[in-house]
């Protein structure tokens, strides 16, 4: 019987290659691994848009390896970042030491807040934690999660 045998990557198709390498990188801190073109016939084959190209970033750092993707004029599609609510959103999350001044940095580089940093009280999987969901310059939108001791946040 067919299996999964291990995880690769995490990939978003993104408008402007440059600046998102930069936002994860300088903002993130994520490491670019490669950033090349792609134009070999077998790329419109795999994504079902024959004769596309594409510029694509490897990214890795922080126990994660993301990829994202900018498709050349003529192939890339709409926008379909949005609202976190609607079926088919995504999100990649990160723990940071200081929630506050983290989102602060992504709203500086370009970024927006879509809630409010709310107190989450231990439920399933998470501890007691401070939580926001953030959007980097191209809409991927970024949970970030600051652990607290048990009991909530102090003061």
């Amino acid at each position: 019987m067919a299996r999964i045998t291990h995880f690769d990557h995490t990939s978003f198709t993104v408008a402007d290659i440059d600046r998102t390498v930069a936002f994860w990188r300088d903002v993130m801190g994520l490491t670019l691994d490669d950033l090349s073109p792609r134009t070999q016939p077998w790329l419109g084959k795999v994504v079902g848009r024959p004769g596309a190209t594409c510029r694509i970033a490897h990214m890795t750092g922080l126990g994660c390896h993301m990829e994202f993707i900018a498709y050349d004029a003529g192939f890339a599609g709409d926008n379909v970042f949005g609202a976190a609510t609607r079926p088919g959103a995504a999100h990649v999350a990160f723990y940071t030491d200081d929630l506050r001044a983290m989102a602060a940095r992504i709203v500086e580089a370009g970024g927006t807040m879509l809630g409010e940093i709310t107190f989450c009280a231990a439920q399933g999987h998470n501890t007691d934690c401070l939580a926001a969901y953030v959007c980097d310059p191209e809409g991927i939108i970024i949970d970030l999660i600051e652990d607290l001791p048990a009991g909530g946040p102090a003061g």
